[in-house]
Protein backbone atom coordinates (compact mmCIF):
# COMPACT_ATOMS: atom_id res chain seq x y z
CA UNK A 1 0.00 0.00 0.00
CA UNK A 2 1.39 3.39 -1.00
CA UNK A 3 2.06 5.76 1.89
CA UNK A 4 0.08 8.99 2.15
CA UNK A 5 1.56 10.37 5.37
CA UNK A 6 5.16 10.51 6.57
CA UNK A 7 5.91 10.86 10.28
CA UNK A 8 9.46 12.09 10.92
CA UNK A 9 11.61 12.32 14.03
CA UNK A 10 13.57 15.49 14.85
CA UNK A 11 16.68 14.90 17.01
CA UNK A 12 19.47 12.96 15.33
CA UNK A 13 17.24 12.59 12.29
CA UNK A 14 16.64 16.06 10.87
CA UNK A 15 18.95 17.74 13.39
CA UNK A 16 22.31 16.37 14.48
CA UNK A 17 21.52 16.85 18.17
CA UNK A 18 24.34 14.86 19.72
CA UNK A 19 27.01 16.29 17.44
CA UNK A 20 25.79 19.84 18.09
CA UNK A 21 25.90 19.32 21.85
CA UNK A 22 29.43 17.98 21.93
CA UNK A 23 30.62 20.69 19.55
CA UNK A 24 29.13 23.33 21.86
CA UNK A 25 30.86 21.74 24.85
CA UNK A 26 34.16 22.01 23.00
CA UNK A 27 33.59 25.67 22.10
CA UNK A 28 32.50 26.55 25.64
CA UNK A 29 35.58 24.86 27.08
CA UNK A 30 38.03 26.70 24.82
CA UNK A 31 38.70 29.22 27.58
CA UNK A 32 40.51 26.45 29.48
CA UNK A 33 43.32 26.56 26.92
CA UNK A 34 45.37 23.36 26.83
CA UNK A 35 42.88 21.76 29.25
CA UNK A 36 39.89 22.46 27.00
CA UNK A 37 39.38 18.91 25.72
CA UNK A 38 39.58 17.48 29.23
CA UNK A 39 37.10 20.04 30.57
CA UNK A 40 34.62 19.29 27.79
CA UNK A 41 34.88 15.55 28.42
CA UNK A 42 34.47 16.00 32.18
CA UNK A 43 31.46 18.26 31.64
CA UNK A 44 29.76 15.55 29.57
CA UNK A 45 30.56 12.91 32.18
CA UNK A 46 29.31 15.08 35.05
CA UNK A 47 26.15 16.04 33.15
CA UNK A 48 25.25 12.44 32.41
CA UNK A 49 25.90 11.33 36.00
CA UNK A 50 24.10 14.21 37.71
CA UNK A 51 21.13 14.06 35.36
CA UNK A 52 20.58 10.35 35.87
CA UNK A 53 20.75 10.81 39.64
CA UNK A 54 18.29 13.71 39.66
CA UNK A 55 14.69 13.53 40.86
CA UNK A 56 13.55 14.87 37.47
CA UNK A 57 15.13 12.01 35.53
CA UNK A 58 12.12 9.63 35.43
CA UNK A 59 9.97 12.36 33.89
CA UNK A 60 12.73 13.54 31.56
CA UNK A 61 13.47 10.02 30.35
CA UNK A 62 9.80 9.28 29.68
CA UNK A 63 9.28 12.51 27.75
CA UNK A 64 12.66 12.33 26.00
CA UNK A 65 14.62 15.20 27.52
CA UNK A 66 18.34 14.49 27.87
CA UNK A 67 21.18 16.17 29.73
CA UNK A 68 22.36 18.03 26.65
CA UNK A 69 19.09 19.97 26.57
CA UNK A 70 19.04 20.45 30.35
CA UNK A 71 22.29 22.39 29.98
CA UNK A 72 20.73 25.11 27.80
CA UNK A 73 17.00 24.74 27.19
CA UNK A 74 14.01 26.70 28.42
CA UNK A 75 11.36 24.56 30.08
CA UNK A 76 8.28 26.72 29.87
CA UNK A 77 4.87 25.20 30.51
CA UNK A 78 2.47 24.40 33.33
CA UNK A 79 3.00 20.65 33.41
CA UNK A 80 4.42 19.63 36.81
CA UNK A 81 7.30 17.86 35.08
CA UNK A 82 8.21 20.98 33.13
CA UNK A 83 7.99 23.10 36.27
CA UNK A 84 10.34 20.67 37.99
CA UNK A 85 12.78 20.85 35.06
CA UNK A 86 12.66 24.64 35.17
CA UNK A 87 13.55 24.65 38.85
CA UNK A 88 16.24 22.00 38.41
CA UNK A 89 18.12 23.42 35.42
CA UNK A 90 20.02 26.38 36.94
CA UNK A 91 21.53 24.37 39.77
CA UNK A 92 22.29 21.47 37.46
CA UNK A 93 24.18 23.68 35.03
CA UNK A 94 26.28 25.21 37.76
CA UNK A 95 27.05 21.82 39.28
CA UNK A 96 28.11 20.35 35.94
CA UNK A 97 30.59 23.09 35.14
CA UNK A 98 31.93 23.31 38.70
CA UNK A 99 32.62 19.59 38.59
CA UNK A 100 34.25 19.78 35.14
CA UNK A 101 36.53 22.62 36.17
CA UNK A 102 37.35 21.42 39.67
CA UNK A 103 38.14 17.86 38.55
CA UNK A 104 40.60 19.35 36.09
CA UNK A 105 42.28 21.41 38.78
CA UNK A 106 40.78 24.67 37.46
CA UNK A 107 38.72 27.39 39.12
CA UNK A 108 35.22 26.07 39.78
CA UNK A 109 34.16 29.62 40.56
CA UNK A 110 34.04 30.28 36.81
CA UNK A 111 31.21 27.77 36.32
CA UNK A 112 28.63 30.43 35.40
CA UNK A 113 30.96 31.83 32.73
CA UNK A 114 31.35 28.42 31.12
CA UNK A 115 27.64 27.67 31.40
CA UNK A 116 26.75 30.91 29.63
CA UNK A 117 29.35 30.18 26.94
CA UNK A 118 27.84 26.75 26.36
CA UNK A 119 24.32 28.13 26.01
CA UNK A 120 25.50 30.71 23.47
CA UNK A 121 27.47 28.11 21.55
CA UNK A 122 24.58 25.66 21.47
CA UNK A 123 22.18 28.25 20.11
CA UNK A 124 24.70 29.43 17.49
CA UNK A 125 24.52 26.22 15.45
CA UNK A 126 21.44 24.00 15.32
CA UNK A 127 23.28 21.46 13.15
CA UNK A 128 20.48 20.80 10.70
CA UNK A 129 21.27 18.00 8.28
CA UNK A 130 22.00 19.75 4.95
CA UNK A 131 19.68 17.31 3.21
CA UNK A 132 16.74 17.88 5.56
CA UNK A 133 14.99 20.89 4.02
CA UNK A 134 15.52 19.88 0.37
CA UNK A 135 14.22 16.41 1.22
CA UNK A 136 11.13 17.74 3.02
CA UNK A 137 10.38 20.17 0.21
CA UNK A 138 10.62 17.33 -2.29
CA UNK A 139 8.23 15.16 -0.27
CA UNK A 140 5.67 17.87 0.56
CA UNK A 141 3.76 17.74 -2.77
CA UNK A 142 3.28 13.98 -2.44
CA UNK A 143 2.76 13.34 1.27
CA UNK A 144 1.20 14.80 4.38
CA UNK A 145 4.12 15.48 6.71
CA UNK A 146 4.02 15.27 10.51
CA UNK A 147 6.88 15.75 12.93
CA UNK A 148 6.80 13.38 15.90
CA UNK A 149 9.41 14.29 18.48
CA UNK A 150 10.16 13.61 22.11
CA UNK A 151 11.22 16.55 24.24
CA UNK A 152 10.21 19.70 26.09
CA UNK A 153 7.82 21.90 24.08
CA UNK A 154 9.81 25.16 24.35
CA UNK A 155 13.09 23.41 23.54
CA UNK A 156 11.79 21.59 20.48
CA UNK A 157 9.87 24.57 19.14
CA UNK A 158 12.94 26.79 19.49
CA UNK A 159 14.87 24.32 17.35
CA UNK A 160 12.08 24.15 14.78
CA UNK A 161 11.65 27.90 14.46
CA UNK A 162 15.39 28.62 14.35
CA UNK A 163 15.98 26.11 11.54
CA UNK A 164 12.91 26.89 9.44
CA UNK A 165 11.69 23.34 9.85
CA UNK A 166 8.42 24.26 11.55
CA UNK A 167 6.82 25.54 8.35
CA UNK A 168 7.56 22.28 6.55
CA UNK A 169 5.06 20.23 8.57
CA UNK A 170 1.30 20.02 8.52
CA UNK A 171 1.38 18.78 12.11
CA UNK A 172 3.93 18.94 14.91
CA UNK A 173 3.52 16.52 17.80
CA UNK A 174 5.79 16.98 20.83
CA UNK A 175 5.80 14.53 23.71
CA UNK A 176 5.99 17.24 26.36
CA UNK A 177 2.75 18.77 25.07
CA UNK A 178 0.87 15.48 25.20
CA UNK A 179 2.43 14.03 28.34
CA UNK A 180 3.37 10.87 26.46
CA UNK A 181 6.49 10.03 24.51
CA UNK A 182 7.77 7.61 21.94
CA UNK A 183 7.67 4.60 21.90
CA UNK A 184 4.12 4.83 23.33
CA UNK A 185 1.70 4.14 20.45
CA UNK A 186 -0.61 6.98 21.48
CA UNK A 187 1.83 9.68 20.31
CA UNK A 188 1.90 8.15 16.83
CA UNK A 189 -1.90 7.86 16.84
CA UNK A 190 -2.13 11.55 17.73
CA UNK A 191 0.06 12.46 14.76
CA UNK A 192 -2.04 10.35 12.41
CA UNK A 193 -5.22 12.05 13.59
CA UNK A 194 -3.75 15.49 12.94
CA UNK A 195 -2.94 14.69 9.31
CA UNK A 196 -6.06 12.62 8.70
CA UNK A 197 -4.25 9.38 7.92
CA UNK A 198 -4.57 5.79 9.05
CA UNK A 199 -1.72 3.61 10.28
CA UNK A 200 -1.88 1.64 7.03
CA UNK A 201 -1.30 4.84 5.05
CA UNK A 202 1.70 6.05 7.04
CA UNK A 203 5.44 5.52 7.41
CA UNK A 204 7.59 6.58 10.40
CA UNK A 205 11.18 7.72 9.80
CA UNK A 206 13.72 7.98 12.61
CA UNK A 207 17.12 7.07 13.99
CA UNK A 208 16.10 5.32 17.22
CA UNK A 209 15.31 1.63 17.05
CA UNK A 210 13.87 1.76 20.56
CA UNK A 211 11.70 4.86 20.31
CA UNK A 212 10.98 5.44 16.60
CA UNK A 213 11.00 1.99 15.08
CA UNK A 214 9.63 -0.09 17.96
CA UNK A 215 7.07 2.61 18.69
CA UNK A 216 5.88 2.68 15.09
CA UNK A 217 5.67 -1.12 15.10
CA UNK A 218 3.51 -1.04 18.24
CA UNK A 219 1.23 1.47 16.51
CA UNK A 220 1.03 -0.76 13.37
CA UNK A 221 2.87 1.82 11.26
CA UNK A 222 5.54 0.94 8.72
CA UNK A 223 8.97 2.34 9.46
CA UNK A 224 12.25 3.40 7.89
CA UNK A 225 15.32 3.35 10.10
CA UNK A 226 17.96 6.05 9.58
CA UNK A 227 21.21 4.20 10.28
CA UNK A 228 23.72 7.04 9.96
CA UNK A 229 26.44 5.03 11.68
CA UNK A 230 26.06 2.27 9.09
CA UNK A 231 25.94 -0.28 11.88
CA UNK A 232 23.91 -2.61 9.72
CA UNK A 233 22.57 -4.20 12.88
CA UNK A 234 19.44 -6.31 12.51
CA UNK A 235 16.41 -4.06 12.76
CA UNK A 236 12.68 -4.45 12.98
CA UNK A 237 12.21 -1.61 10.49
CA UNK A 238 10.63 -2.19 7.11
CA UNK A 239 13.50 -0.40 5.38
CA UNK A 240 16.90 1.06 6.24
CA UNK A 241 18.65 4.17 4.93
CA UNK A 242 22.02 5.64 5.83
CA UNK A 243 21.30 9.26 4.87
CA UNK A 244 18.27 11.48 4.38
CA UNK A 245 19.08 11.72 0.68
CA UNK A 246 17.97 8.10 0.36
CA UNK A 247 14.53 8.66 1.89
CA UNK A 248 12.48 9.58 -1.22
CA UNK A 249 13.64 6.47 -3.09
CA UNK A 250 13.03 4.32 -0.02
CA UNK A 251 9.48 5.65 0.25
CA UNK A 252 8.91 4.87 -3.42
CA UNK A 253 9.90 1.26 -2.85
CA UNK A 254 8.40 0.55 0.54
CA UNK A 255 4.82 0.40 -0.72
CA UNK A 256 5.64 -2.34 -3.17
CA UNK A 257 7.82 -4.22 -0.70
CA UNK A 258 5.43 -4.06 2.27
CA UNK A 259 1.80 -4.60 1.26
CA UNK A 260 0.35 -3.37 4.56
CA UNK A 261 1.33 -2.06 7.95
CA UNK A 262 2.99 -4.53 10.27
CA UNK A 263 0.74 -6.23 12.78
CA UNK A 264 1.89 -6.92 16.31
Amino acid sequence: MTARAILIDLDNTLLLEDAATFAALARASAAAGPDAAAVAAKAAEAADRLFRDANVFPYADRIGIWWGEALWGDFGGDDPGLRAMRAFAPGFRGAVWRAALSEGGLDGGRAAEYSDAFQRARRSDWAIDPAAIPMLDALAPRYRLALVTNGAPAVQREKLEATGLASRFEAIVISGELGIGKPEPAIFTAALARVGASAEDAVMVGDSLERDIAGAHAAHIRSIWLDRDRSGAPASADARITSLDELPASLDSIGAAIPAARRA
